[in-house]
């Protein structure tokens, strides 16, 4: 073959649809494309050139709908497919000088019929696309004992810290202490050489009565057992155990230093497992236990992950130990502060609520008191008890609200009475500051005390939202307010056409537009459940949207959770902060492709409300 058709086969074989082709397909397509220039301003696609698939090698496309609203910008390794419908409402615009690798019809479909895994991409639902892109990310994680599934480099936490050969005892011993470890890694020329642990320190150094000037080789262990980063984290348990040894440097097979494994990394990642954080969280003596339980929450949600737990479970555990350190901090207020004078509920609200919640999340929460509150005689205790719940939640890791949303503001630690009436006024006068309250506080869900305060507050709330059509448009609205991206352009996020990010918001942009969708639906059709996928089950049957629709946004909202989580703990791993910013360059071009499905997916739906609701007259 000659060389440029091998780069065109390079290229080619990197475009997410082609990485489905085996190798002997991928080496004769070139000589079925056609390579085509088209100057910028040209129509598009040429009508000459027939039906096909135009592969983008490098330019830029807009897409327009009828209307010219935006629809998609492409650019190099995207697709267009052409099939010749003159009726087509789409139109491009060449907005570059573009290269093309061009694909006649025939040999497209020629590709299609001779490898089925090739034509899933172009054949298939979104629905089914997105079904599978959820098994994909379930395939890279392991579904067998923990330490089987996982390997060594899952569980390292930071970068080596090391030292040199001829680096003080004292100096290496500051060290150690700045950097809080119990271990300092001796290299020479980025090769390991030695090791020093803290135990070093105490017996070759303190007991043997050496000088601190001294070079830290001089107590260092030379001859190391190590493993390899690859290795399961059950080899390294069992290296632990047949050397007696607490310390496991990590090398990679052409001798590179990775980082160090310790026994307490093999215990925290055995032991970090829900039932366990539950029964820890349950047994804290204090609040600084509970914070103890609560720095483990990351190390939970990382494990889940690598053992391929989908959207709902991994939820489902993050928010099962967040509950029981929160009735936790609960018992333990009421140690000190005595009984509650009068019956209370503890509600949950946003993704704790939901039960969607992740590692990286704030605190939203309220009480609900029983209509006998005093507030001259019992003010006081429950203002206490709110005090000291936030504070502990802070101190296991759930940041306050930003926007006070907590049970320790005045306003959300309310008798019965008093929420009936902030619900109504919600409801029958909305406003933009009370819409946005509202849409958290649908959500609620009582952790603790006496759950029949809530539900006596839904039977006289919802039936309200049922009726009152002004506060259901407005609910629309606010389910509209966020606009999809379009995609990616060039590794950017699209936002619009004049905003491209680098990175993505996937909670923002993923997540919480299927949630507004799906609590839009719940609170019209009066339907009681909270969690973003069960609410679209029973909107769809309860003839809210077509079960089509809720299958889409479910998968939708699915892939997004995952992909979300899966971000999250790789940060874990890494030893960073987690947040929701997805940088595009950090997937890959098919998971780019499936997350332009989820897009188009709210957007369609979206598309469907502003046609299906008038919103014109909200206000």
């Amino acid at each position: 073959m000659a060389a440029e058709l091998w780069e065109i086969r390079d290229f080619i074989a990197g475009v997410p649809a082609f990485e489905e082709l085996p190798a002997e397909a991928l080496d004769g397509l070139p000589r079925r494309l056609t390579v085509r220039y088209l100057r910028r301003g040209r129509p598009f696609p040429p009508g000459e050139a027939g039906p096909g698939l135009w592969v983008v090698r490098s330019g830029a496309i807009r897409v327009h709908d009828a209307e010219g609203e935006l629809l998609d910008k492409l650019g190099e390794g995207d697709l267009f497919l052409d099939e010749g419908d003159a009726e087509t409402t789409r139109r491009t615009e060449l907005i570059e000088d573009c290269l093309f690798y061009f694909l006649p019809q025939a040999a497209f479909e020629r590709l299609l019929a001779d490898h089925p895994p090739f034509a899933w991409r172009f054949e298939r639902s979104r629905r089914e696309r997105l079904q599978r892109a959820i098994e994909r990310l379930a395939e890279q994680r392991g579904h067998a004992d923990v330490l089987m599934a996982t390997t060594v480099e899952a569980l390292l936490r930071r970068a080596p810290v090391t030292a040199a050969a001829d680096c003080s005892i004292r100096r290496a011993a500051e060290r150690m202490t700045d950097e809080q470890v119990s271990s300092l890694l001796i290299v020479e020329d980025g090769r390991l050489t030695g090791l020093v642990t803290d135990r070093d320190l105490r017996r070759r150094c303190i007991a043997g009565g050496r000088s601190t000037t001294e070079p830290v080789g001089s107590i260092m262990t030379e001859e190391l057992v190590t493993v390899e980063p690859g290795a399961l984290a059950f080899e390294a348990s069992l290296l632990f155990s047949r050397h007696n040894i607490h310390h496991l440097p990590v090398v990679g097979a052409d001798g590179a230093l990775v980082g160090i494994l310790s026994t307490s990394d093999l215990l925290r990642h055995q032991g970090t497992h829900a039932v366990h954080l539950v029964r820890d969280a349950l047994a804290a003596p204090d609040v600084e236990a509970i914070a103890r339980v609560g720095a483990r929450l990351p190390d939970l949600q990382n494990q889940l992950v690598i053992m391929g737990a989908d959207a709902e479970p991994l939820g489902e555990a993050m928010v099962t130990v967040t509950d029981a350190l929160t009735r936790r901090l609960i018992e333990l207020a009421e140690g000190q502060l005595g009984p509650a004078p009068v019956p209370w509920a503890w509600a949950a609200l946003g993704s704790q609520g939901r039960r969607e919640q992740t590692a990286h999340a704030d605190q939203d929460n309220a009480l609900i008191i029983d209509d006998r509150f005093d507030p001259a005689r019992h003010g006081e205790w429950f203002r206490e008890l709110a005090r000291f719940v936030t504070d502990g939640l802070a101190a296991a890791g759930l940041e306050y609200c930003p926007g006070d949303t907590m049970a320790v503001t005045d306003a959300w630690r309310q008798p019965l009475s008093a929420w009936k009436r902030t619900f109504r006024d919600w409801i029958e006068q909305p406003e933009p500051h009370s819409l946005m309250l509202a849409t958290n506080f649908f959500d609620m869900r009582t952790v603790a005390g006496d759950p029949g305060l809530l539900e006596q507050l839904w039977d006289a709330v919802r039936p309200l939202a049922v009726e009152n059509t002004i506060f259901q448009r407005l609910l629309v609205g606010n389910a509209l307010a966020i606009r999809m991206p379009l995609g990616f352009f060039r590794r950017l996020v699209v936002v619009d056409d004049e905003r491209h990010d680098e990175r993505l918001d996937i909670k923002r942009y993923g997540l919480l537009p299927i949630a507004d969708i799906a609590r839009l639906h719940a609170v019209r059709l009066g339907l009681g459940e909270l969690h973003t996928v069960r609410r679209l089950r029973a909107a769809a049957a309860a003839g809210g949207l077509s079960a089509e629709a809720a299958a889409e946004l479910e998968d939708a909202w699915r892939f997004v959770y995952v992909l979300r989580a899966r971000h999250q703990a790789a940060q874990v791993r890494r030893g960073e902060a987690m947040d929701n910013l997805l940088d595009p360059r950090g997937i890959s071009g098919l998971e780019r492709d499936h997350l332009r499905d989820a897009f188009r997916v709210v957007d369609d739906h979206q598309r469907w409300m502003r046609r299906h609701f008038d919103i014109s007259g909200s206000r």
